[in-house]
């Protein structure tokens, strides 16, 4: 059984809600003004946080601030953190950097990959992750093609291009190991 809501709009109170839920573009701050209309139908706090997929405590911390403040206490601050530099900077660049032929940079590859832009992008003094390029490349509207790793046609007919797509997938998984000094000691642990 919920508590009772113990919140009584008047009619004017109700329709500026109603406005400021149809003028709201955060979806924190529509959520917080239908549960505090909900809440004013009479229904429990247990229902409202079911319904919006909330917990209690956010409910009662919504009728707090909407006692304390009126509609201005459902307004939500914008979410701390760091400004994303990185990304800005990367947009910038990474359109010029596809329209140019990765061969041109000395990938192997005949088209751009994550791994790529990521290296590129570093060379340039934007150190960001790859898996983030993706992000960025969706943000932009631009998506990479996923290459399929066979040949076309009859793999059992054409030996020649199976065998190119053999040595493609080994020297692109050779191109992503990294060297280390220890492979450069000989057997006695003399360094070449």
């Amino acid at each position: 059984m919920g508590r009772h809501s113990g919140i009584r709009l008047s009619d004017k109170q109700e329709q500026a809600l109603r406005q400021f839920m149809a003028g709201t573009k955060d979806k924190r701050e529509y959520r917080a003004a239908s549960g505090i209309l909900l809440r004013a139908e009479g229904k429990p706090a247990e229902d409202v946080a079911r319904h919006l997929g909330v917990t209690m405590k956010q409910v009662f911390a919504w009728t707090r601030f909407f006692r304390a403040k009126g509609i201005h206490g459902l307004h939500m601050k914008k979410p701390t953190g760091r400004r994303p530099t990185k990304a800005k900077k990367a947009m910038r660049i990474i359109p010029s950097l596809l329209r140019q032929d990765p061969q041109a940079f000395g990938y192997l590859k005949g088209r751009w990959v994550l791994r790529d832009i990521a290296k590129e992008l570093k060379k340039k003094g934007v150190k960001i992750d790859f898996s983030s390029i993706h992000r960025i490349l969706r943000d932009i509207g631009i998506v990479l093609k996923s290459p399929k790793m066979r040949a076309p046609g009859s793999m059992h007919k054409n030996y020649r291009k199976r065998m190119q797509v053999r040595n493609y997938k080994r020297a692109a998984s050779m191109l992503l190991k990294k060297t280390s000094s220890s492979d450069f000691k000989t057997r006695n642990g003399q360094n070449c």
